[in-house]
């Protein structure tokens, strides 16, 4: 399973699942606010994603934008599992 991993700025590092939860309801969430297509919105999309990955797994309370105030620039990273590098049937 997919993970991602959030650095704050008072250091705290989270893991978090990449559920299909999460990454549907932000797409569900970029269309409601018609945010750009593909790219053109993927920092965006990747922080929201990063704080959807948390709050659904009861890491934060915070609502987004005090949650968005506490995370470090670089501090989103999506981290996959061996597993994901290719077909294993191959």
């Amino acid at each position: 399973m997919k993970t991602i991993r959030i650095t704050h700025t008072n250091g705290d590092i989270n893991e978090a699942p990449l559920t299909p939860r999460v990454i549907c309801e932000v797409e569900e969430h970029a269309q409601a606010r018609k945010w750009a297509a593909g790219d053109a919105s993927r920092i965006r999309q990747a922080y929201y994603m990063a704080y959807l990955a948390e709050k659904f797994a009861k890491l934060t309370a915070a609502d987004y934008d005090a949650w968005l105030d506490g995370v470090d620039v670089d501090g989103v990273e999506i981290k996959g599992t061996e597993t994901d590098a290719g077909n294993p049937t191959d």
